[in-house]
């Protein structure tokens, strides 16, 4: 059974006159005819009843019809599919974002990116960096969104931003009438810090801009997500540095202020595995690389 014999018993189960049928194939009746018996002899039935008169399906054509103009749509939309799917157009994709990706330009930017390419299924899972880097090497995620640079041979990675980092207060704090910050002021405070598991960067930069600035953190407790941190402090556990990001992050009895003579950053990167090709995937690094090249 092939394509042209379900064509042509579409045609004469449409025509009912075998004359018809084979003019609209544009064949004569007689190669016409002998598709049919083709296709008969292959699915071992008869599809047509004929007489000099007329034509009719049989109860086995009538079954026949329906699956027989289903494969030849089919057909007739396969190579478009390939061609949007070799173009990225359609698929999948599966994208890890930590925590922190929410409060960033990154979503509008993967909004962006559905619109762009509507059949596209994405799927987000919020994921810490080393899980993330796991499962881009166990071919589970195909791209990741982190908070820290990484190195191995089998993955690749793209600098999306930076963002300097602020300190976040409890707004009854004495600092908190201040318009700027120096770390130095904050030698004395308690810190309340993100969790060295689940955000290592963050947290080893925190312990470095203390270092720098003549003196080593007193943190009194570890949370994640980064949300909480902020909500921590808002309730006088002690104070924080974050990534400005954050300060969109609007909380009760939590103030924001820049810091001064600082020039660490926190930076975001996409992360992906070196070889793989999918066109779907360099269409989501290509949006999200526009997106923040504009800024």
């Amino acid at each position: 059974m092939d394509l042209k014999q379900l064509a042509c018993f579409v045609a004469v189960s449409e025509e009912l006159n075998f004359h018809r049928a084979a003019r609209r194939m544009h064949i004569s009746q007689p190669p016409f005819s002998r598709q049919i018996a083709n296709l008969e002899s292959a699915v071992g039935v008869t599809l047509l009843e004929r007489s000099p008169q007329s034509v009719r399906l049989t109860e086995a054509g009538a079954a026949l019809l329906p699956i027989a103009r289903q494969m030849l749509q089919l057909a007739a939309s396969a190579p478009g599919v390939a061609q949007r799917a070799a173009r990225g157009e359609i698929g999948r994709l599966r994208v890890g974002f930590v925590g922190s990706t929410i409060f960033t330009k990154v979503p509008p930017s993967v909004g962006a990116f559905r619109r762009r390419y509507p059949e596209v299924d994405v799927s987000l899972t919020q994921l810490t960096v080393a899980k993330q880097v796991a499962r881009l090497l166990s071919e589970e995620l195909d791209v990741g969104i982190i908070r820290q640079s990484i190195t191995h041979p089998e993955l690749s990675t793209f600098s999306l931003f930076k963002e300097a980092f602020y300190v976040v207060l409890p707004a009854h704090h004495p600092l908190a009438s201040r318009s700027a910050l120096s770390l130095k002021d904050l030698s004395e405070e308690r810190f309340v810090s993100f969790s060295r598991h689940e955000a290592p960067a963050i947290y080893e930069q925190m312990l470095q801009l203390c270092d720098a600035a003549g003196f080593s953190p007193n943190i009194v407790q570890e949370a994640d997500p980064m949300s909480t941190v902020v909500g921590l402090v808002a309730s006088g556990v002690g104070v924080a540095i974050v990534p400005e990001s954050m300060t969109k992050l609007e909380v009760l009895n939590a103030v924001y202020f820049p810091l001064k003579e600082t020039k660490t950053f926190s930076e975001f990167f996409l992360a992906w595995r070196s070889k793989d090709t999918s066109r779907t995937l360099a269409n989501f690094i290509d949006v999200l690389k526009d997106a923040f090249r504009e800024e």
